[in-house]
């Protein structure tokens, strides 16, 4: 038993010698296959291109014209004409209560005894029976008693106060509901409106005119996005919130937004249309700053890199915007800066991960 276990530790012992021996053997000929061929490296030339640096706020997206109808008297629910997604136009009767409903009722009274008397007073006017003056109080107790029966009927059949789309509706028929209880509610979808509320330290980024997306990231329409613009930004804070609000608005002929939906609206505070941009890892940093590997575009210079000092700009993610140091055209080392200085020689193989 003592003899197989000194034989299996001698076995594992040799096994370990000899792999660290291929290790370094190994290591040892990647180094001369680099000394005799050159340090593996990836370049890219450098383009132009559109950057732009945003914030992201959750918001919820309303019609930018809404209007809510509420009960003016204590009645019960008759009918209901339309319902919830139906298209309105502005007049039409939505919520109707009792035809005999007794605010009804006595205005139209009212109404039919101001209309007599105006009738009788008129023709004793232009028979002069009567002075100006009374004919003038009849008639103005006629107009209003006009004007106090359009109310009644306005309270009694609950028309649509613009037109648009029915988003809410709040009763149903039977329900009895009490002067000012919301009815129903109508939006015009011409366009939506976004309220953002903007912290202190980021306040001063946001400019009216700038551009705001809606990510639509969701099953089929992922990758979509709405564009609108910030049309207020309050000088104001809210003092429940410590915020200050911002007003964006979207084009109401996209049928993808709905008025309640709940969404992350993303930002413009920085854009760049011909900006010069690197990926993180294309940087080196330095004792006195980030710098990158650029190679000249000849046959004899592209055997080494010259390090350049540059200047960053703006971030976003893991890139980063250049805005000194560069030049659209620029050949720079983008795999394999780590492994290499401006006297190493170079051996560029095709690039293996993404740009950025």
């Amino acid at each position: 038993m003592m003899r197989k276990t000194a034989f299996l530790v001698l076995s594992i012992a040799l096994f370990l010698a000899v792999s660290c021996s291929g290790n370094k053997e190994s290591a040892a000929s990647m180094e001369q296959l680099h000394a005799r061929n050159g340090q593996p490296v990836s370049v890219r030339k450098l383009q132009t291109e559109d950057f732009s640096v945003y914030l992201k706020y959750p918001a919820l997206i309303q019609a930018s014209s809404e209007s809510t109808a509420y009960a003016g008297l204590n009645d019960v629910v008759r009918t209901i004409s339309a319902r919830v997604g139906a298209a309105v136009k502005q007049g039409d009767i939505i919520v109707s209560f009792s035809a005999d409903n007794q605010v009804l009722q006595q205005a139209t009274l009212a109404h039919e005894n101001a209309r007599g008397a105006y009738n009788r007073t008129s023709a004793l006017f232009r028979s002069n029976d009567v002075s100006r003056q009374d004919y003038d109080t009849v008639r103005m107790q006629y107009e209003i008693s006009a004007t106090n029966l359009k109310a009644a009927n306005d309270m009694v059949y609950v028309k649509a106060p613009i037109s648009g789309t029915l988003t809410q509706l709040n009763v149903r028929v039977t329900e009895n509901v009490r002067p000012g209880a919301p009815l129903f509610t109508v939006s015009n979808s011409n366009a939506f409106e976004a309220r953002l509320y903007v912290g202190v330290d980021e306040i001063e980024k946001i400019q009216a005119g700038a551009r705001a997306f809606i990510d639509l990231a969701r099953g089929k329409q992922e990758g979509q996005t709405i564009e609108g613009r910030i049309t207020q930004v309050s000088l104001i804070m809210d003092s429940q919130r410590q915020s200050f609000p911002v007003t964006v608005i979207f084009d109401g002929t996209n049928r993808r937004l709905v008025s309640g939906m709940n969404v992350d609206i993303s930002v413009e505070t920085y854009r760049n249309e011909k900006a010069i941009v690197l990926a993180r890892r294309e940087l080196v940093q330095t004792e006195t700053g980030p710098a990158v590997f650029v190679i000249d575009d000849d046959a004899a210079s592209m055997q080494k890199a010259r390090r350049v000092a540059v200047q960053t700009g703006e971030e976003k993610g893991l890139r980063v915007e250049i805005v000194g140091g560069l030049s659209e055209g620029d050949i720079i080392v983008s795999e394999g800066v780590n492994q290499i200085n401006e006297e190493t020689r170079l051996n560029i193989v095709p690039a293996v991960l993404p740009e950025f």
